[in-house]
């Protein structure tokens, strides 16, 4: 059985809606937001940390937030069959949810324009509610977190959309975050506070397009919205998109079978049982290839990140002040969606790929995943990787867009969506699969199917 889709309908309403006069400009609310407060950032040791301590591991001397971890992966997956790696250990269930209440009949949603020390650029926009159980429990002593009330169990309103959804899988263990979009009646009042304002989904979109105005957390919520299925009986705004965006909602719109759904599932679970993971977790001091001092843990060959320490400054958050560990990656991460009509739809290209921290761990992934700290050269470089260099006809998307700026610092992704001609040939190995819009956001309300890069990736396509 389908996973009921709700405000299908509403939600591309409100993609088609450019201007709205509750924010005339977003652009101008987050300089605005970013203009009032005062940040200061700066790297120090990780033994400068207070109350955090190296050993075996990386940690609080409470136990609280999160904890960096030695891990030892053993796979048949992929070139390298081993390799030693630090990782975040954050089991908690977060909240990542959005608020959306109609005005003047369209869907509007509530962004909080939030400052994160690892983005680049520092504010953005973020969800309603963005908060680990520690923030929201208030394991650090600050301000209480605006509109959790929204999300929690007996006081919640109208669910559009509810689903435990992973993290990073090389950068996170296990991590996986409760996406939720709740809608409020048209006639409650809901009180905004000064760094939140309401956003139409075409405004958002836009926002996306430009590139790091739309934080990760809010992407993979963002990810969970679905057009629907196109019929008789319900209103088309298809008309009012035009050339590839026009696809983008055919994309999403046409009817997925069930044994469309079944046989996709079924290749998925073949893919799921066919590649080995060992995942097991070691000491920090006993991770061949890598030093692990009082300044930062890295690769001895300066590949792949390194772990380093933080001091940061913000007025504008729940805490003023704190000091933390963050991973660091190296430049030039790109994730890449291939497109290409293929009887008469758009339909994209994704990949089923093992990532050690995915707690089922394989998901579907973008056609491109592509690290260069991971690689050692273009011998061990990931299938397709000649597409990130495709011809400026072709390209569709190509924006900047920052990871969980919470924990990853400068972690920026190129953002890449690629539309191949109708004649031109492609060969993928077996473990990749061509599907629609809807098919991938059907998979996306099952959880646990779909990775947060293509997540992020088809958030920026609504």
């Amino acid at each position: 059985m389908q996973p009921e889709v709700n405000g299908a309908d509403d939600f591309l309403a409100s993609a088609m809606v450019s201007q709205s006069p509750l924010t005339p400009d977003a652009d101008a609310f987050l300089k605005e937001r970013e203009a009032s407060a005062s940040y200061d950032v700066e790297r120090v040791p990780l033994a400068s940390l207070p109350n955090w301590h190296l050993g075996d591991r990386l940690s609080r001397a409470d136990g609280k937030f999160f904890t960096i971890e030695g891990l030892s992966v053993r796979t048949d997956f992929g070139p390298v069959p081993h390799w030693y790696q630090p990782i975040i250990n954050q089991p908690e269930i977060g909240i990542l949810g959005i608020i959306v209440k109609r005005f003047d009949g369209v869907l509007h949603f509530l962004m909080q324009a939030k400052m994160e020390p690892g983005n680049t650029a520092f504010v953005q926009y973020a969800a309603t509610v963005q908060a680990t159980q520690s923030n929201y429990q208030r394991v650090h002593g600050g301000r209480a977190t605006p509109y959790l009330e929204y999300f929690l169990e007996g006081t919640r309103r109208r669910v559009l959309f509810d689903q435990l959804l992973s993290e990073h899988g090389f950068w996170y263990l296990y991590k996986r975050n409760r996406n939720i979009i709740v809608e409020v009646p048209e006639d409650e009042d809901v009180p905004v506070h000064e760094d939140f304002t309401w956003l139409t989904l075409g405004q958002l979109r836009h926002q996306l397009l430009l590139g790091n105005r739309v934080n990760m957390n809010a992407r993979t919520v963002l990810s969970g919205i679905a057009y629907g299925v196109a019929d008789g009986d319900r209103p088309s705004y298809a008309g009012q998109a035009d050339g590839f965006h026009a696809e983008l909602v055919k994309s999403h719109r046409t009817p997925t079978s069930a044994d469309d759904l079944s046989s996709t599932l079924t290749w998925l679970f073949d893919q799921k049982a066919k590649f080995s993971l060992d995942v097991r977790r070691t000491s920090l001091r006993d991770m061949d290839e890598w030093i692990c001092d009082d300044d930062s843990i890295r690769h001895r060959d300066g590949r792949i990140f390194d772990i380093i320490g933080m001091s940061v400054q913000a007025t504008s958050r729940e805490v003023g002040t704190w000091w933390q560990p963050m991973l660091e990656p190296r430049p030039g991460n790109a994730v890449a969606l291939i497109c290409q009509r293929r009887a008469g739809v758009l339909q994209f290209l994704l990949q089923a790929t093992i990532q050690p921290g995915l707690t089922d761990r394989l998901e579907l992934g973008p056609t491109i995943q592509f690290s260069p700290g991971y690689h050692r050269g273009p011998e061990d470089h990931p299938p397709l990787t000649e597409y990130l260099d495709a011809p400026e006809s072709w390209i569709r998307l190509d924006a900047i867009q920052s990871e969980d700026g919470g924990r990853f610092s400068k972690a920026d992704t190129r953002h890449l969506v690629v539309e191949l001609p109708e004649d031109h040939e492609i060969e993928a190995p077996d473990n990749y699969r061509w599907m629609t819009l809807g098919l991938l956001g059907r998979l996306t309300h099952f959880g646990y199917h779909v990775n947060v890069e293509a997540r992020s990736l088809a958030a920026c396509l609504l």
